[in-house]
């Protein structure tokens, strides 16, 4: 192999981890994305029940408390947590479009295709207590 070729097949080899580091980022910013958007649902879902949800625990918090007071506070920390997970993305989205990155694009890609999945059940299982909520509530008589 002459010389030129071997300067050019270094040159590909370059271009091609590039274009693969390339290809890995855009994948975790899609993943991060997508866990955004799966947390902004579940946001949506408490933003939506909390205030419903509290006036009618409050009906209730003379006569218990303790119900009140847990409705109260799984509410809040749901809403805590996604917040929290809201910002971590934004922190995320930062990492990735800076020139340093994730030291191991693959490793990136599996730890974010993991927290897409798990970010993906959120809303449904946000729902589900919102729903027992409102079921119970319908049940003993509050509207």
């Amino acid at each position: 192999m002459d010389f030129i070729s071997w300067i050019l097949a270094l040159i590909g080899i370059g271009s091609d981890r590039a274009m693969h580091q390339s290809d890995k980022r855009a994948e975790v910013a899609r993943l991060n994305a997508e866990v955004a958007g799966e947390v902004g649902r579940a946001l949506d879902i408490l933003a939506l029940a909390a205030p419903r949800l509290k006036r009618l625990a409050s009906q209730i918090a003379g006569d218990q408390p303790e119900i009140h007071r847990d409705i109260v506070k799984f509410l809040d920390e749901q809403q805590a947590i996604a917040i929290t997970m809201l910002k971590q993305t934004e922190d995320n989205k930062a990492k990735i479009a800076g020139a340093r990155g994730f030291p191991d694009w693959d490793k990136a890609v599996r730890d974010f295709q993991e927290w897409r999945i798990t970010a993906s059940r959120i809303p449904p299982w946000v729902q589900s207590i919102v729903d027992r909520y409102d079921a119970a509530f319908r049940e003993n008589g509050f509207k």
